[in-house]
């Protein structure tokens, strides 16, 4: 038995200090370097737009400003009610990245769970997570994500529940592979020999090594949460007025871009970074976590 638990021990150790150095290891990734800065960027700004610091107030009209082009006073031009629309994408932004973080939230906490309790349980367990998942598959994530904000509101909470929930069955997939490996890894038999809790093999060997994977997901999940939010405000299901969002900037810009077109490229460039900037940072997670692609 004294032979085994050096070698439990020194693995965790090695994880440990694997770990110590992952920012360097994603600085050092081309991919991970651009994702840092455009992610940094937009994380800055989507603060400002929810703290309200922005350079006019995003809904305060001006008669006299009417469809101005990109100015030093107005950086992204003014819409056909006189609107600062670089105000009103700070703000829709920070709209946009509150809908992102906590459906994506719900989405990772349910779903990795799921995941590590299908992949480590097995038998009737798995089954039965997976029939309920591959049930949810069927629906096509954008249709479902329309039927529960339909069914529960257009605020900011409802959104998030509508988008978090149509994203769970991926997680629990994702997750679910990599810990079906795991379960039969030398160090988690060694762990069950030794009479380790379940709980004990579940939060000090199993999650640490999936830690990589949700990272990666997580990321991708925050880009595609805040184009389904988009995608929903376009549609006007996204939150009411007078909450400004990307998605119903691009909307209401859609009648005057013919001859305004700041109106359109504004929002549109805003939701584009933002979701080019998530992406890189989740190739570089993947880089970083995967020691065929990590760069040393």
């Amino acid at each position: 038995m004294s032979d085994v638990t050096p070698e439990i021990s020194g693995a965790t150790s090695d994880q440990v200090v694997r770990h110590r150095s992952w920012f360097g290891a994603l600085w050092r990734s081309a991919n991970g370097r651009a994702g840092i800065v455009v992610v940094s960027i937009t994380l800055f700004a989507g603060v400002l737009g929810i703290l309200g610091v922005t350079p006019y107030a995003p809904d305060a009209q001006n008669p006299s400003a009417v469809l101005k082009g990109v100015s030093l006073s107005h950086l992204m031009g003014t819409d056909q009610f006189g609107r600062d629309v670089f105000s009103g994408a700070l703000q829709g932004l920070g709209v946009s990245l509150e809908i992102a973080f906590l459906s994506v939230l719900i989405a990772g906490v349910i779903g990795s769970i799921g995941g590590i309790v299908a992949g480590f349980l097995g038998k009737w367990t798995s089954s039965v997570i997976m029939r309920l998942t591959d049930m949810m598959f069927a629906i096509p994530t954008v249709l479902f994500a329309l039927a529960v904000v339909t069914a529960l509101g257009y605020g900011i909470v409802d959104s998030s529940i509508a988008i978090g929930v149509g994203w769970v069955p991926i997680y629990v997939r994702v997750v679910r592979s990599p810990v079906l490996a795991l379960r039969e890894s030398d160090f988690v038999r060694a762990g069950q020999v030794l009479g380790f809790s379940r709980r004990r093999l579940l939060w000090r060997h199993i999650l640490p090594n999936v830690a990589g994977v949700i990272a990666v997901q997580t990321s991708l999940a925050l880009a595609w949460a805040i184009l389904a939010e988009a995608g929903l405000s376009f549609l006007g299901l996204g939150p009411p007025p007078p909450t400004l969002s990307l998605g119903d900037m691009v909307n209401n810009a859609s009648s005057t871009a013919a001859v305004a077109w700041w109106t359109l490229a504004g929002p549109s460039l805003v939701i584009i970074v933002a979701v080019i900037g998530f992406n890189f940072l989740g190739d570089g997670l993947r880089d970083v976590s995967d020691p065929r692609t990590r760069t040393r």
